[in-house]
């Protein structure tokens, strides 16, 4: 009952400004479930904390299964959940409005720059699925059997390359330890 009458009042803004300010700019207003209460500054920070938690995750995971730090089964799966869920999240954290990288953006605000390529936007449904099939293929890593787990990991990691290549500007490291610089 709430969401209709969240989508009822969406519904109704938008037809009273196509009234009040006629049809063009009724046209370019977003839909009511495109709108956001978060900035573009906040999405595009929160989705480089999400990527770079995704690597520190990984990270222990391949350090553990390659015997460099002691094998702990429950905390493998766990952060191959998490990695999961994070990549599930991670293409709703993308607004409607376009910001890839520019190296102005770069420049004026190194820790909210958007690495994101344009293609994104210009194909979201792909980018969207190739996040949700990483979802899925982090989840079959943390369901796996032991033997079986690094091979599982090892795809997933594939599959994050090839959508870096694809959808991401290339860039050295974001130092998570600065993150505290760049939070105003």
């Amino acid at each position: 009952m709430r969401v209709h009458l969240i989508l009822a009042a969406g519904l109704a803004a938008v037809l009273t400004g196509a009234v009040l300010h006629g049809p063009s700019q009724a046209q370019n207003a977003p839909a009511a479930d495109q709108l956001a209460l978060t900035s573009q500054k906040e999405t595009t920070l929160g989705r480089r904390l999400l990527m770079n938690s995704i690597g520190a995750n990984n990270d222990i995971i391949h350090d553990t299964l390659d015997g460099v730090l002691p094998m702990d089964d429950l905390e493998l799966r766990g952060r191959l959940q998490s990695i999961s869920a994070m990549l599930y999240a991670f293409p709703n954290l993308f607004r409607v409005e376009a910001n890839p990288y520019t190296e102005e953006g770069e420049k004026a605000d190194p820790g909210h720059v958007s690495l994101s390529d344009t293609s994104v936007w210009e194909d979201f449904e792909a980018f969207k699925q190739l996040s949700y099939a990483a979802y899925i293929k982090a989840q079959e890593a943390a369901d796996a059997a032991p033997d079986q787990m690094l091979a599982r990991v090892e795809e997933l990691e594939v599959m994050c390359e090839s959508c870096h290549e694809t959808y991401r500007k290339p860039f050295e490291y974001f130092d998570f330890d600065r993150v505290q610089d760049f939070i105003k």
